[in-house]
């Protein structure tokens, strides 16, 4: 069971590209110099917002690293959304437990001593080995997939995916709904809002003040505990229920237990999701600078290593399309040393021309620049030199002087 349901997590990685590189410039707005130069050094370059839908990538070739985005609720043991819950979290590979890894990866490795869980990757994924890039990547992936709420659902309704709603007119999940649908409708429908400035920490300043104070009382692990509760109470009280009528869309109350009808998400119920699902790209954000600029402010970031021990699809792909760019370019540089050779052949034989142009043109112009245009005066020279040449003729050869 656990290995069909692990491949059904593996359709889909939080958030869509475009909701997590929200994320990322919302955590690029509030992160320090130094941590943003760090990690630019480490990305060789990029940002977070560049490397925020990273997961994805990752997801396509190693597809077994799903369980790691997933906190799954076990129903049978708390009951849905209950107060007492339990994780299908087998060998720590759950979404809360990689966030305590990853984060206490980079910090041993910047050589501060932290106790954090322990994963093996080979039974994440065989073969799978991570830097430390890869390590704040998986970081920042996993924070903003900690906010989409059907990340940390129920397993009896497989995180939303046996939900079904009608949106926009069309049949979905409930899972896509939260995943990818809202964020399609907002970029679709409000263009200019969406690529606005609306994506800064000053939005959530309250909330940012708040985490950040939190963060330095209680430390990470708790703070990251804390997160998981709020995004389960969201979950269960937000995602889970019908935003207008209050009524469960899952589980054992759910609205629709009985007859499986789907339930409509009319437009008045999208605006008061819209609302709540931008905040939550917000959220993660603001929460995933306050991550990366506790490791990466620290003077042991220097000791953190650059590039990346995760070989993707992407980028095999990325490597032949500079392959083929690399191509291209040198059959531009052969077809100008072509031209070039055949321009200086041609500049040759234009010279020659000239050449023979300026032996008759040239002895006339002076002629007639000397003499003038006058038939006479020309009539007069021939003469003159035919007789200068009659008179050496019959003189015949000087004699050399005895």
């Amino acid at each position: 069971m656990w290995s069909a349901l692990a491949w059904l997590l593996s359709l889909a990685s939080g958030f869509d590209i475009e909701a997590h590189d929200a994320v990322g410039q919302t955590c690029a707005s509030a992160m320090d110099q130094e941590a943003i130069k760090q990690i630019k050094r480490m990305m060789g370059g990029q940002d977070a917002s560049d490397v925020a839908g990273w997961g994805h990538q990752v997801h396509d070739t190693y597809p077994d690293t799903a369980r790691l985005h997933f906190q799954v609720h076990d129903d049978a043991v708390g009951g849905f959304c209950g107060e007492k819950r339990a994780s299908k979290c087998q060998d720590n590979i759950c979404l809360l437990e990689a966030i305590k890894h990853f984060y206490g990866k980079v910090l041993s490795d910047e050589g501060r001593r932290i106790d954090y869980p322990a994963i093996d990757y080979n039974k994440v994924a065989k073969g799978i080995r991570f830097s430390d890039a890869d390590f704040l990547k998986m970081l920042i992936n996993l924070i903003g997939d900690l906010h989409q709420p059907m990340h940390v659902g129920y397993a009896q309704d497989d995180n939303g995916r046996s939900v079904k709603v009608k949106f926009r007119g069309s049949l979905m999940s409930l899972y896509e709904v939260w995943d990818k649908a809202i964020s399609e409708a907002v970029r679709t429908e409000e263009s200019n809002y969406w690529l606005g400035g609306w994506t800064h920490v000053r939005a959530v300043s309250s909330e940012w003040d708040f985490d950040k104070r939190k963060w330095k009382e209680d430390g990470a692990f708790k703070s990251f505990e804390r997160w998981m509760d709020e995004a389960v109470q969201f979950s269960c009280k937000k995602a889970y229920v019908h935003p207008l009528t209050g009524q469960r869309l899952a589980g054992p109350e759910a609205q629709n237990a009985q007859t499986q009808t789907p339930v409509e998400i009319d437009e008045a119920a999208y605006q008061e999701w819209r609302h709540l699902w931008l905040r939550q790209i917000l959220i993660a954000g603001e929460r995933t600078a306050i991550v990366l600029n506790d490791i990466l402010d620290n003077k042991g970031a220097a000791r953190l290593a650059t590039g990346s021990k995760v070989h993707t699809k992407a980028d095999e792909e990325k490597a032949k399309e500079q392959a083929a760019w690399e191509q291209e370019r040198l059959k531009r540089q052969r077809e100008e040393r072509r031209t070039r050779t055949s321009g200086s052949l041609i500049n040759v034989g234009a010279f020659l021309t000239n050449l023979f142009v300026a032996i008759f043109t040239v002895p006339i112009f002076l002629l007639v620049a000397n003499h003038g245009l006058n038939p006479q005066t020309y009539a007069g020279l021939i003469r003159s030199i035919l007789e200068s040449h009659t008179e050496t003729a019959t003189k015949g050869p000087a004699k050399r002087f005895e």
